[in-house]
């Protein structure tokens, strides 16, 4: 009868994390691997996350209109001041203001949009030395079961982290006018 054999996983390396010096006790020797890997990867991400607040006017009636208010993430892609986001943060809106992880808001204008994958850029008149681009990844190298962190700046809180796991490659879901998108 053949015999199985389980093996542990290689480790990855441990990131090299600045201290702190958090007068609260928190020391970096205290935190586990995991969230060592969790504060690296949101500090060298989260400059890269915007907020994104809009104004769209509505009719209501015969004699009134609406003002809605929106909010959402982006990132920034370039140090021209393009930024990604979902085409639904800002669809119809009158208004857009991206703020940075600086603080400071900028107009922004739709520069293009893909409605079918729900994708738009906009752009931002802001310095260069404030843009910190986002680093792309390779899709074609993702596998299921692997960590994935997600980052963004909803409802005009601080950058957020969320982690979670890949559950799943390659579905098929229907878009706005119907048709199939497949490799989600």
């Amino acid at each position: 009868q053949p015999s199985a054999t389980l093996r542990a996983a290689p480790r990855a390396p441990e990131p090299t994390l600045p201290s702190t010096g958090d007068p609260s006790g928190s020391l970096e020797e205290d935190w586990t691997p995991e969230e060592r890997r969790n504060i690296e990867v949101y500090e060298k991400s989260n400059r890269s996350v915007v907020n994104i607040t809009t104004r769209t006017i509505r009719p209501e009636n015969l004699f009134y209109l609406e003002v809605a208010e929106g909010s959402g993430s982006g990132s920034v892609i370039d140090r021209d001041g393009h930024i990604l986001t979902n085409l639904h943060v800002i669809e119809g809106a009158r208004e857009i203001r991206v703020t940075l992880h600086t603080g400071d808001t900028y107009d922004g204008g739709l520069v293009g949009q893909d409605p079918l994958n729900d994708i738009a850029v906009l752009r931002i008149q802001a310095p260069s030395e404030d843009l910190i681009p986002v680093t792309f990844g390779d899709a074609s190298r993702l596998r299921v079961g692997q960590r994935i962190y997600a980052l963004g700046n909803p409802f005009g809180l601080e950058r957020t982290l969320t982690t979670g796991i890949i559950s799943s490659l390659n579905r098929t879901l229907p878009s706005r006018d119907g048709r199939k998108i497949k490799a989600i």
